[in-house]
């Protein structure tokens, strides 16, 4: 019980993740080209992403499909050294392994990953789709917790108590 109230946000999290990443990703990447919002985003197919990013490493799909499993797995290590997981820190862990297999899962049935969201204001960026998305926002979120909020958790403080059997310790 102990172990699932440790990773019952993460899970959550994850699943939700997924769970949007794969219905959207279904009924969203055969649009040809959809207006969501006009001059800011649409819905365009751009025929599957055999790479990361940007294209880079275009048709490396099983590179990609490795260097996503190693990721995942060293996630998992890193998070296992963590000793506070706050509501914060377990949601945005979420949303990066949530991401990370809705894409991951594209490419191992698929061979490429279904991106269809497109930025009309900015032609030069690639489509992504809802597993980007999330991957991002969690990235963003896990770098502001451990730059800025994990550092702020105040040291434990010595009590009187401490203090005194401290003292008496060091006289026997």
């Amino acid at each position: 019980m102990t172990y699932l109230k440790r990773w019952w946000k993460i899970l959550v999290s994850l699943i939700v993740v997924l769970v949007i990443d794969l219905i959207t990703k279904y009924f969203l990447f055969d649009i040809d080209y959809f207006y969501l919002i006009p001059g800011v985003i649409s819905i365009a197919s751009n025929g599957g992403n055999t790479g990361a990013a940007f294209g880079i490493m275009s048709g490396s799909t099983v590179t990609l499909i490795i260097v996503s499993i190693l990721a995942i797995i060293a996630l998992f290590v890193i998070n296992h050294f963590v000793k506070k997981r706050t509501a914060l820190y377990s949601i945005a862990f979420g949303f990066i392994i949530g991401g990370a297999l809705g894409n991951l899962y594209d490419r191992i049935i698929l061979g490429y990953v279904r991106d269809f969201i497109y930025l009309d204001f900015m032609p030069f960026f690639p489509t992504f789709n809802f597993a980007d998305t999330f991957l991002c926002i969690g990235a963003v979120i896990m770098a502001i917790y451990l730059l800025f909020l994990s550092s702020k958790e105040k040291p434990k403080q010595n009590t009187k108590t401490d203090v005194d059997s401290n003292a008496n310790n060091n006289q026997n």
